[in-house]
């Protein structure tokens, strides 16, 4: 192989380690180690099962940024639930702080172990500023999965248009929602993209307040909130009169024969509990998310709703139905994991925190890591 990439390789590792080293005290930071033996876990991990009398084939470990998977074959006759109830037996006898989230999956079944040295999936090592075309997708980061490889959502679609975002303090809620901003400001010019912040903690989101890419001023009261929700359907209604005119069905069509493209429009709406207290904001605030999540993907405009408390008296039936995209970082309860991922999701509640998340697509989950953007520096 070529002395040069080996090098380069080795630099790049050595570059990550010290950028992890020295953000040891950061919040949301996690310190690496490559360290761990996946393998003797998991064999670990099937005679404690063979103890309780479930017998199990091993079929690899692999190693994420915050958990171990172990891939598990149950024998004939072993039921999959019986596993699932040793969760909390699991935690006693293998000393985990959570306990290990097991799931069937295609072949086998899949608990996940704490990683006993968490690392860091660092926004720079996934994501580098880059000019996308005007007409290309709009694609924002989620997180890295098992492969090491970063998911990212089309705004497009459907399925990912809009997202509700829940987790409790310390989950990486806003660590989570810098990622995604910062994964669209890198690649999209204030021409193809604008944002329009919601932010009632002042503080989540100091860098982005004098942003070329702003929609209108970061609205950090309820006031100001309905004023930018009915500002955005209002934007939604023009658009759709312009399509009409020009016989164009969404904003890519539209923009492709129009000398005076239009920019997508993101909402980030963090926190939206607190706008929740009183009856009035409420029911305006619902009722505008109600026409956007119903009708705005098509005109380019997407809400992320955000909330460290997923209650069903916040996040009501009108809200969870009109935003399909659904990332659940840790939860207080496995109530408020049902109420973001729906169903009777729970996992949610064990997840491990600073940025562990799960990400649904369809009837699908998927576990990943959020991005850790340790400076913030816009392009």
């Amino acid at each position: 192989p070529d002395n040069s990439v080996i090098e380069g390789i080795g630099n790049r590792e050595q570059k990550i380690g010290e950028e992890v080293r020295n953000n040891q005290e950061e919040e949301n930071q996690i310190q690496p180690d490559n360290s761990v033996d996946a393998d003797a876990i998991g064999k670990e991990l099937v005679t404690i099962l063979k103890s309780f009398k479930i017998n199990v084939d091993f079929i690899e470990a692999v190693v994420a940024p915050s958990f171990i998977r172990v891939k598990l074959k149950p024998q004939l006759g072993v039921k999959v639930v019986s596993i699932i109830k040793l969760s909390a037996d699991l935690q006693i006898q293998m000393g985990f702080e959570n306990p290990p989230l097991i799931e069937p999956q295609a072949g086998y079944v899949s608990v996940d172990l704490p990683h006993p040295n968490r690392e860091a999936a660092l926004f720079d090592d996934y994501l580098k500023p880059q000019k996308i075309q005007d007409n290309a997708s709009v694609k924002i980061s989620i997180g890295v999965n098992l492969e090491g490889k970063l998911i990212e959502a089309d705004l497009s679609d459907p399925n990912t248009c809009h997202f509700l975002v829940g987790g409790t303090t310390g989950s990486g809620k806003s660590e989570f929602l810098r990622s995604q901003l910062l994964s669209l400001l890198i690649r999209y010019s204030p021409q193809q993209l604008k944002i329009a912040l919601v932010v009632p903690k002042r503080v989540t989101f100091p860098e982005f307040e004098k942003m070329p890419w702003l929609y209108s001023s970061v609205v950090k009261d309820s006031e100001g909130a309905i004023e930018l929700m009915d500002k955005l359907v209002g934007e939604m209604e023009l658009r759709y009169q312009r399509f009409e005119k020009t016989g164009c069905a969404d904003l890519g069509t539209y923009n492709q024969r129009s000398n005076q493209p239009l920019p997508r429009i993101v909402c980030i709406f963090d926190e939206y509990a607190d706008f929740m207290a009183e009856k009035e904001s409420r029911s305006a605030l619902e009722q505008s998310i109600k026409r956007l999540g119903a009708m705005a993907r098509a005109a380019g405009i997407h809400l992320i709703i955000a909330t460290q408390r997923p209650e069903a008296k916040v996040v009501t039936p009108i809200i969870r139905s009109n935003l399909p995209g659904r990332v659940a970082l840790r939860t207080a309860s496995e109530a408020d994991s049902m109420i973001v991922l729906g169903g009777k999701k729970t996992a949610a509640a064990y997840l491990l925190g600073k940025g562990d998340l799960l990400y649904q697509v369809g009837a699908k989950l998927h576990r990943l890591q959020s991005l850790y953007a340790k400076n913030i520096i816009l392009p």
